[in-house]
């Protein structure tokens, strides 16, 4: 396996599992936030609605579908991906830098405080977000280090 074969594994591998990651989570937290009044009643916690949590995943999504395209094409049509991979590190960045600001509003606990508005000492809503941002930098840095490569090829 050559270098340009690992490095179209990464890219598409890397693109399939932000599009779960962002796809799955974001999932999740739109079905518990339709069902939060059975939430409510049943548990006594209150669920709230967060821009900042919609719109970090739905970069995310983005960013990984951009990721996709670009490879794809490349692989096909030969074409180098310039507005794809634009797409993909726009839209990831975005994604970090709307983490950055809750992580600096919330600490790394801020994935329990989009859902609940409560700050805990919960170890496991710790480690989410700080994953999270954790692959969300990594998928940053790939798709502006793919994005380098292409300017720099052509």
């Amino acid at each position: 396996m050559n270098l340009r074969t690992f490095r179209t594994f990464v890219n598409l591998f890397a693109g399939e599992v932000e599009i779960f990651l962002g796809g799955y989570i974001l999932i999740i937290f739109l079905t518990i936030i339709s069902m939060s009044f059975s939430m409510n009643q049943f548990f006594g916690m209150n669920l709230y609605l967060s821009r900042f949590f919609v719109a970090i995943f739905i970069s995310m999504i983005v960013g990984g579908i951009a990721i996709q395209i670009s490879t794809v094409k490349r692989l096909s049509d030969g074409y180098g991906g310039y507005l794809y991979s634009s797409i993909a590190a726009i839209s990831n960045s975005v994604a970090v830098f709307f983490e950055t600001i809750e992580m600096i509003m919330y600490g790394t606990n801020w994935f329990e405080f989009e859902f609940l508005r409560v700050q805990s000492e919960n170890p496991l809503m710790y480690f989410i977000g700080f994953m999270v941002f954790l692959y969300s930098g990594l998928m940053a840095i790939l798709s502006i280090l793919d994005l380098i490569f292409i300017v720099n090829k052509s």
